[in-house]
């Protein structure tokens, strides 16, 4: 008994350590990072100045943006003789008198040539929603938008004590209002001057002015707000649908291969595969269903939902604890005999120990939420607690899951994935760990309140579902490896879930069309993989009978021949041989070659058209389809750690207007969910794309390796591509850095395929440089002009790849610059006023 309570009391305080880490470091993060250069004072301590100008604008954009912003600059100059003057430069300056505060804004304080005045600015930036805002006020410094049905009014500020308090003698000299389709329903008083694009002029108006204009809204927009309020139903079932679809599809995939497989392993581990499915998307589903029923208010009040969530995490822990428990002698029945059969694993107190802890896990995530209903806000620490009970719990439901998996073959768990697991699951651990506390942190910082994903278990589940692929592609890599056992060639049901297998590990879904998620890119990956494998498909090589080394060493040896054959040939048309000589020396040659023919089962005649070399290009380095894709995924391993490190860097980095780096990033709610979504997917592409393109390497097509990474980076191509087109239709935020990862996966690509040519013609061991010159002889005296079509190839990804680095890509901001106004187009305007 002692040692089961240790072992349970070492479990909450590693997890409490890393707990209290990872919130100091978001902490640490989001407290880093640049500031407006001034704070806005709550009172005017140095009192308003005798006199001051305002000039302000307004710029509302819809199109380049998911959500329509509306931007507000406003303009002040006080004279240099005012006591708040000097503050205005200083870290806690005066502008509170000034501008007012609040929402995402940055201010600057600037001396006119003169140095008579003080002239300060300030930016503001609101999101202008799309729901549920019928009449409701968004404000953006003197700026306010109100919707009514699919109109929205933008206006300028009137009631005086809503003005700061330094403006109360203020002239109002310039008032500008940018917007597409706007109708101006009120300018008061009359101004001095009316300009282009809405900019209206004063001379020292002594009285606020009033401007209100009416933009229709577009029909995207006009669609979301439909969905956020009648259509919400349909919304509803898009979501579940988006997330949901290219599982169900696997699932039926899985359960055909169930049906047509006779190996118990194989079919155990299919069911696996579909219980890990129904995990992922149940919380989806039972969301989807509630709301439709209209019951998911409730069920949340009396903790159903909640509840819910723990049950299906719970579900593989019971089950596994299940399997260990029951009786020794019924395991003992079925397992045959042999070493490689016997399994070992926790039993006695530490089994108990671990039992233990995930009941308590599960009572204090199940009965947390329910607690603090009642109590309110003593119980804040008891949401925080449940939000991580139910992050360790979908971690070891996750392990349990990958380790049963990986056991199902022959009871042991391989090297290779031992060492994924002990990086992977305790890096699940510690991304739904900072998930959660990155979560909380930036909740109490943007609302004074813990957002949902906390406080509720069933929410948490919902969100870190979307991030669950990973270990969907380690099942479909370990159900593969079991397939590849017991298969020689790469049948329909193989290339389906190899395709699976690329849709899932290098393009996430579904992306979001005017508020709707659609898996648009990854069925249009599947459709374009699927349909090229068909019209390319190519009969697989004949197996030759022998190592892959005595293959090369034919390979070689053929070639060999052949030039001999033709230099003799050569030599008897033009004179300097006899007919007696010439069959006298070509006749052991060509001897020679029909033997090495025979050898690997090619035709002695050579009647077939077919060479050793065609041979051996086009069965690949591996004995078998799963030994062509291993070693092509630790090609693309190493060779795509360069791309994996730059994408990952523009990422993580600012784009090429200063914005949206992964500093600002994780001051959003939702910042640490992209990004770590990011930073998953730009490790993983390129080991799951190296294994896809080592798996169809004797069916795809081409003569030469670097031929066969077309099909697949097509298929990327075309999934991209159809987001983009998308987008562009619907008028939604472009996608940036598209063309850069295609670029990069071509270039990755070829050299993994050049690498597997090179270790196909491999004949004694060496550096790269002596494993690459056969292939390079290959492919200089290939036919079609192959060196120079891989050249010129290689040289245009190149080019391109430079092309867009020199002119500055955003890998990952979804911001319209072309549509954006520069800083300085406002003081440019205003500057040129009458009267100046």
């Amino acid at each position: 008994m002692r040692q089961m309570t240790t072992v349970v009391g070492m479990i909450p305080v590693a997890m409490v350590l890393r707990v209290a880490v990872l919130t100091s470091a978001l902490l640490a993060v989001v407290a880093l990072g640049p500031r407006p250069a001034l704070a806005a004072a709550s009172e005017c301590e140095f009192g308003p100045p005798g006199s001051a100008w305002v000039e302000t604008s307004v710029t509302v954009e819809e199109r380049g943006h998911d959500t329509a912003v509306m931007r507000s600059t406003t303009r002040v100059g006080v004279p240099r003789d005012w006591p708040g003057a000097a503050a205005l430069f200083a870290a806690d300056g005066a502008d509170g008198c000034l501008l007012l505060a609040g929402g995402s804004s940055t201010s600057t304080a600037t001396m006119t040539p003169d140095g008579a005045e003080v002239v300060v600015q300030r930016t503001q930036e609101t999101p202008l929603q799309s729901y549920d805002m019928e009449w409701e006020t968004e404000v953006a410094g003197l700026w306010s938008s109100r919707t009514s049905g699919q109109t929205r009014f933008v206006a300028l500020r009137l009631s005086p004590a809503g003005l700061p308090p330094g403006l109360a003698r203020a002239r109002w000299r310039a008032v500008a209002v940018r917007a597409p389709d706007s109708e101006v329903r009120a300018v008061m008083p009359l101004p001095s001057e009316v300009r282009p694009g809405h900019t209206y002029v004063w001379r020292d108006a002594a009285a606020p002015p009033r401007v209100e204009v009416a933009l229709r809204m577009s029909a995207r927009s006009a669609f979301q707000r439909w969905t956020g309020s009648g259509g919400q139903q349909v919304l509803t079932v898009a979501t579940c649908l988006g997330f949901a679809l290219p599982y169900l599809l696997l699932a039926g995939l899985l359960v055909l291969l169930g049906r047509r497989s006779a190996d118990r392993d194989e079919r155990a581990l299919v069911r696996i595969v579909l219980g890990t499915l129904a995990m992922i998307t149940a919380v989806e589903v039972i969301a989807a269903v509630l709301l439709l029923s209209g019951t998911l208010f409730l069920a949340h009040l009396i903790g159903l939902t909640d509840a819910g969530a723990v049950l299906i995490l719970a579900a593989p822990l019971g089950a596994a604890a299940w399997r260990r428990a029951r009786p020794r002698s019924r395991r003992a029945g079925r397992a045959p005999t042999g070493a490689g059969r016997t399994r070992s694993g926790p039993t006695g107190p530490a089994f108990a120990g671990v039992v233990l802890a995930g009941a308590a896990l599960v009572a204090v995530s199940g009965f947390a939420p329910l607690a603090r209903r009642y109590v309110h806000e003593q119980a804040a620490p008891a949401w925080i607690a449940s939000a991580v009970a139910t992050a360790s719990l979908l971690t070891g439901a996750a392990w349990v899951i990958a380790v049963r998996a990986a056991r199902v073959p022959d009871r042991r768990t391989p090297r290779a994935v031992r060492a994924l697991l002990r990086w992977s699951v305790p890096g699940l651990a510690l991304t739904t760990l900072a998930f959660v506390a990155h979560a909380a942190v930036t909740g109490l910082r943007t609302w004074g309140y813990l957002p949902d994903v906390v406080v509720s278990p069933f929410f948490l589940l919902r969100n870190l579902a979307y991030l669950m692929w990973p270990l969907v592609v380690l099942l479909l890599l370990l159900l593969l490896r079991l397939h590849g056992r017991r298969t020689e060639a790469v049948g329909p049901l193989t290339a389906w879930l190899v395709a699976f297998l690329f849709v899932v590990g290098t393009i996430r879904w579904p992306s979001t069309y005017a508020g709707v998620p659609v898996p648009l890119a990854a069925l249009a990956g599947l459709t374009v993989l699927s349909l090229l494998l068909r019209l390319t498909r190519r009969a697989e090589p004949a197996d030759p009978g022998v190592s892959r080394r005595r293959l090369a060493v034919i390979v070689e040896e053929h070639r060999a021949l052949e030039a001999r054959e033709k230099g003799l040939r050569r030599r008897w048309a033009a004179g300097d041989m006899d007919d007696a000589a010439y069959h006298r020396e070509n006749e052991p040659v060509v001897e020679r070659i029909g033997r090495l023919r025979g050898e690997i089962g090619l035709d002695p005649r050579r009647e077939d058209g077919l060479t050793p070399l065609d041979l051996a290009l086009a069965r690949g380095p591996g004995s078998s389809w799963w030994a062509n894709a291993r070693l092509a995924s630790r090609y693309a391993t190493y060779v795509g750690a360069p791309a994996a490190v730059f994408l990952i860097w523009a990422t993580w980095s600012t784009d090429s207007m200063g914005h949206d780096g992964w500093l600002d990033r994780l001051r959003e709610p939702n910042g640490f969910y992209g990004l770590a979504g990011d930073l998953i997917g730009g490790l993983l592409i390129w080991p799951v794309a190296g294994f896809v393109l080592g798996a169809l390497w004797r069916r795809l097509p081409g003569r030469r390796g670097y031929l066969k990474g077309a099909v697949p980076v097509l298929a990327y191509g075309a999934a991209t591509g159809a987001h983009a087109v998308l987008n562009n239709l619907i008028g939604q935020a472009p996608v940036r850095g598209s063309l850069v990862r295609i670029l990069l996966l071509f270039l990755v690509l070829t050299v993994v395929a050049v690498l597997m040519d090179a270790r196909t013609l491999q004949t004694r061991p060496g550096g790269l440089a002596s494993r690459l010159t056969p292939v390079a002889v290959v492919y200089r005296l290939g036919t079609a002009g192959s060196g120079i079509a891989l050249i010129v190839a290689q040289a245009a990804a190149i080019l391109g790849l430079w092309t867009q680095l020199r002119h500055g890509i955003d890998i990952t901001s979804q911001v319209d610059t072309s549509t954006q106004a520069p800083p300085s187009t406002d003081a440019q305007l205003f500057q040129s006023r009458p009267g100046g």
